[in-house]
């Protein structure tokens, strides 16, 4: 009777641990899972932890988009538990097996590491894909990248965007799907807001209609004199904006009174700046590389609230002689980088900020990127959307139709004068 008693007892442990497992929450299994990788020897004791010491309690609750560990420092030494986000991607097999940690926040006060972890083979594999200009979203406040990743501008501390990438990494067509479409696509507002794109190369952007690129001679003074009219824009929607703050008797916003967002896009930013003289001459004093780089700078750093966006695309994400005007740099709370690797990203980001990310073979529209709205601090991967028709011609049809009401205003008539490049056979103007 003994012996069926441990009989019977041993097969029903059995079947309520098989059950247990069977039906446990993804919480607890993961939460199994990574204090076993974290406190058991065969694991290489990643913690440092001792004889008699005690082990550090493992919290998962969900995320929108996956799950966090909370990893407490009671006993193990904090620079450890800060530095196991490859350790737990490795732990996480089998059910989890494309699950990864993607970002990690630190408790002021070291007592604990959130480790965010979601599915990245599914991740990778999200893109958006339009199939007409229809397809392409478009929000007064928010740029989709994808359905569910989007950058939303009325939290955007710094909405400037620095987007870095090498020659065919998909940049170029990524602003225009993200950026310049949907904004083009919202129309004019009544505070003469502008979509301004400027191509040095004098490539497939410029043959858009409105479109800035270098005249005959090399002379690029006209563009400067385009982004002196997009900043003095700047300044009166300003002084609008405050107005309204004055009679209401609290902040307002640029989309609160109805402004429509302003856009100053420099492709190829590095190849532009060498086309402005280093010094002024006599003749022009006001037509110089610090000309050009003191607007910038008035843009990117005082624009934000008033609506007005600078957009700077590079070849390479370096800061300094040759690259980005660090005050630039740092007041672009946007930044993007296609085909990533870790070297280039270190112009972009710290390297605290790049400690979860990891190398891979990177294909076009394929980056890394943040923006400091609340929802995309961290650094992340993702697929810009897929274009099935064609980007340049879209492009083309946006810029006659956001342009085509100006002709009504003679102040705006003549802005456009003052911006226009000639086209080859000089007949008309862009």
């Amino acid at each position: 009777m003994l012996i069926a008693f441990f009989l019977v007892s041993s097969c029903v442990l059995i079947i309520i641990a098989i059950t247990e497992r069977i039906l446990r929450s993804p919480k607890r299994d993961i939460r199994y899972i990574v204090r076993k990788g974290l406190c058991a020897n065969c694991f290489g004791n990643p913690l440092n932890l001792h004889e008699g010491e005690i082990e550090p309690s493992v919290i998962v609750t969900n995320t929108e988009k996956g799950y966090k560990i909370t990893v407490d420092c009671m006993s193990a030494d904090y620079d450890d538990v800060a530095s196991l986000e490859t350790d737990i991607s490795g732990y996480l097999r089998n059910r989890y097996g494309n699950y990864a940690v993607v970002s990690k926040e630190e408790d002021i006060a070291g007592r604990f590491v959130d480790y965010y972890i979601e599915d990245v083979v599914a991740s990778y594999n999200k893109q958006s894909v339009y199939s007409s200009l229809d397809d392409v979203p478009s929000h007064l406040t928010k740029i989709y990248i994808r359905k569910d990743v989007y950058i939303d501008y009325s939290r955007v501390l710094n909405s400037s965007a620095i987007v870095a990438g090498r020659s065919r990494s998909g940049k170029t067509t990524a602003i225009i799907s993200t950026f310049l479409l949907p904004m083009l696509k919202l129309g004019k507002d009544d505070y003469d807001s502008r979509i301004i794109i400027v191509d040095p190369k004098s490539a497939e952007l410029s043959l858009c209609p409105h479109v800035l690129s270098p005249a005959p001679d090399g002379s690029v003074e006209h563009i400067l004199n385009a982004i002196r009219d997009f900043n003095s824009i700047r300044v009166e929607r300003q002084r609008i904006i405050n107005d309204y703050c004055k009679s209401a008797g609290k902040a307002v916003k640029w989309f609160d009174v109805g402004m429509k967002p302003c856009v100053l896009f420099l492709d190829e930013f590095v190849s532009i700046q060498d086309m402005f003289p280093k010094k002024p001459s006599k003749e022009k004093p006001d037509y110089s590389l610090a000309d050009f780089q003191g607007l910038l700078r008035q843009i990117a750093t005082q624009g934000a609230s008033a609506g007005c966006f600078l957009i700077l695309s590079t070849a390479e994400a370096s800061v300094g002689s040759g690259g980005l005007e660090t005050a630039v740099n740092n007041a672009c709370g946007i930044r993007i980088l296609f085909k990533p690797s870790i070297q280039e990203a270190r112009y972009l980001w710290s390297g605290d900020a790049l400690e979860v990310m990891r190398e891979r073979q990177y294909t076009a529209g394929d980056a890394w990127f943040s923006a400091d709205d609340g929802n995309n601090n961290s650094v992340r991967f993702v697929k810009f959307p897929r274009l099935e028709f064609g980007e340049y011609d879209a492009l083309s049809q946006l810029l006659s139709q956001y342009y085509a009401d100006t002709e009504e205003h003679s102040a705006m008539s003549a802005a456009k004068e003052r911006c226009a490049v000639p086209e080859s056979n000089n007949d008309k103007s862009l």
